[in-house]
């Protein structure tokens, strides 16, 4: 079943940004801007609006820019840092809105922050019961525990979900049923640690276009395969040589990592939306102007919606370089969204604006966009 796609989003609230609305999204958006100017948390904002008010979904998201440690709070103080730091004196409260192509999509978790006796707080927290009794022996439970009490809303065209959350900080983990990503997401590092042929190595096709894409960084390639390790038990992501040898995966850079893992994401995310965070990250600007058309084309042909953040101005011109420009062409299937942190004339503290211009708008005005992106 085809998921929706969006067209423009609002975000109240979110971690650093008080109000940011931009709407006219395109089947390419690129999210750019200075560090620390909000790119990360709008792609977040992307995700949070498909996961279906479930808490345990929520929590998937945080780690991908928090490292959990499981014995301590972490969790629980990630989950208030999505709060806007500036509106947190009574009610907590964030709230997400999109207009789809398949009508309205609305995500809002709010509710207030107290603090409870610890052995009260450890009877609502979401530990097991075996955990609580644990807890309660051992000599680390805090006289006093923050809780969260609030709720969760999800809503997609007609249907609204409204779920009750319960947090305290002795939780370092949340029950509850994991919804199915609608929306895939790649974050700077993760061809570090995933399994890069899952969907490639059983599908002729995508094998083919995969080890076309890999011969431009080594021509030696000749195939891509699972191979048992020397324990006769697991497996190893192989590269097989055009001289016959098979070499695990380990052996070659972020480049080819990369490349396999935006692969594998583009599949997963069919007739979806696939978010990549600073896109550039593992790969030499040269490969660019050769991967980056593979991988539109390859979205084009699979109705997925893209979302690219990035602060490299290589990166910016080799995305802009699949627009075509310098031809006569009427469809721009790109939009660079521009965000900027500053100071909040109406509210206290800062807050994120942001432009949304089209590819062609930005490939005229070159030098200009060049300053405004690296100031």
């Amino acid at each position: 079943m085809r998921m929706a796609h969006i067209k423009s989003m609002e975000i109240y609230q979110f971690r650093g940004i008080q109000q940011l609305i931009v709407s006219d999204f395109s089947r390419i958006n690129l999210i750019v801007g200075d560090n620390n100017c909000g790119k990360t948390t709008f792609l977040e904002a992307i995700q949070l609006l498909f996961t279906k008010a479930q808490i345990s979904s929520v929590k998937n998201i945080i780690k991908q820019r928090t490292v959990l440690n499981l014995n301590d709070n972490s969790f629980y103080v990630s989950f208030i840092n999505m709060f806007n730091v500036n509106n947190r004196d009574s009610l907590f409260e964030f709230d997400l809105y999109a207009e789809s192509d398949k009508g309205p999509i609305q995500f809002e978790i709010r509710g207030h922050e107290k603090t409870l006796a610890g052995e009260d707080a450890l009877q609502m927290s979401q530990m097991s019961a075996r955990q609580k009794l644990t807890y309660k022996q051992s000599s680390f439970l805090p006289e006093m525990v923050k809780v969260f009490d609030g709720s969760i809303i999800g809503q997609s065209g007609k249907k609204t979900i409204e779920k009750e959350i319960r947090l305290t900080s002795l939780d370092s983990s949340v029950s509850g049923a994991v919804s199915k990503k609608e929306v895939q997401y790649i974050p700077s590092f993760g061809h570090l640690r995933y399994d890069l042929l899952k969907n490639i190595v059983d599908n002729p096709e995508y094998k083919r276009l995969a080890i076309s894409i890999l011969k431009q960084f080594d021509e030696s390639i000749v195939d891509i395969c699972y191979t048992k390790a020397d324990d006769g038990v697991s497996f190893l992501e192989t590269v097989i040589t055009a001289d016959g040898v098979n070499r695990p995966f380990s052996v070659y850079g972020d480049g080819i990592k990369k490349i396999l893992y935006i692969l594998n994401k583009l599949f997963d995310a069919t007739d979806s939306i696939l978010l990549i965070d600073e896109i550039e990250t593992g790969l030499h600007k040269k490969y660019y102007d050769k991967l980056f058309p593979v991988v539109f084309e390859l979205a084009k042909k699979l109705n997925v919606q893209l979302f690219i953040a990035t602060h490299s101005m290589e990166a910016i011109d080799a995305i802009l370089a699949y627009g075509k420009y310098d031809e006569e062409n009427d469809n721009d299937p790109i939009k660079v969204i521009t965000l900027k942190k500053v100071s909040s004339k109406e509210r206290k503290g800062s807050n994120v604006v942001a432009r949304n211009v089209t590819g062609r708008y930005v490939y005229d005005n070159r030098k200009a966009f060049e300053f405004e992106v690296r100031l």
